[in-house]
């Protein structure tokens, strides 16, 4: 197994996991990732007159290659970064940012977000909130979450920190999985939201056929944590996974969770 990321293919994941138009997102076979989306939908609609949308900074922890997380926060932050270890998918986000010909094509999520959850029509709606959130991406950062200073270009602390199936895939034990937890902790401003996804009882799971190890945490024990470090929850759900007939990226047909939390004075 790789558990440094050395041989992590940022392209290939993006082949594997994000299907490139907004029908294929709206199948059945993409409940998974319908379910990401809605998740962090919901948090916005719900929570963000809880703090200055034109002001607030949001950093996505671990974030992958991934662009389409972002879309819903556009509107209710002033400032977004991007983080991650490996420099491939750093490079994924910015060759977006900037409008590179060879940039992965995140229209159709674009789409599925502003048109179907939004419930606002018309492709040019979708166009313009592309350009909002290039506007308000201002970096993507290196992240080491193994580091005793994981975000070492720390622009400082956060409103938000949104971070989904990344803690527990890098935590290779329990006593990891909460000192990782906490470094996300001490990032966030007093009074400060964390929006987090995580996968339950997953030991590994493939990108481009190369296997990674994860953390098999359980629901009791994010619970746990949450209140060990000083969080209030505000909201807490799982979902059963689905998966397309004869995918195998994971080890399990387990469980999804979203936590919904906010980081006390």
């Amino acid at each position: 197994m790789d558990t440094g990321y050395t041989n992590f293919n940022a392209r290939a994941y993006l082949k594997e996991r994000c299907p490139g138009n907004e029908f294929a997102l709206k199948a059945d076979s993409c409940f998974n990732t319908q379910w990401r989306l809605r998740c962090l939908h919901d948090f916005y609609q719900k929570f963000h007159k809880e703090w200055d949308n034109s002001k607030a900074s949001l950093l996505e922890f671990g974030a992958g290659p991934n662009v389409h997380t972002l879309i819903s926060a556009a509107p209710y932050v002033g400032q977004i970064y991007h983080s991650d270890y490996v420099e491939g998918c750093r490079k994924e986000v910015l060759l977006w940012k900037n409008k590179d010909p060879d940039a992965y094509d995140w229209s159709p999520y674009f789409q599925f977000v502003v048109n179907t959850l939004e419930g606002q029509g018309g492709n040019d709606v979708a166009a313009e909130r592309q350009e909002l959130l290039r506007s308000k991406l201002k970096e993507s950062l290196f992240l080491d979450i193994k580091s005793d200073n994981p975000l070492p270009a720390n622009p400082g602390l956060f409103d938000i920190i949104y971070t989904g199936f990344c803690i527990e895939s890098v935590a290779l034990s329990s006593e990891e999985f909460k000192l990782f937890m906490k470094r996300v902790f001490d990032l966030l401003k007093p009074n400060g939201y964390l929006l987090m996804l995580a996968n339950q009882g997953c030991t590994w799971y493939t990108v481009n056929d190369v296997k990674y190890p994860t953390y098999p945490v359980t629901i009791g024990e994010i619970l746990i944590t949450l209140q060990e470090l000083g969080f209030t929850l505000h909201y807490v759900e799982s979902i059963k996974k689905k998966y397309e007939s004869g995918v195998t990226y994971y080890n399990d047909k387990q469980y999804y969770s979203c936590y919904i939390a906010q980081k006390n004075i």
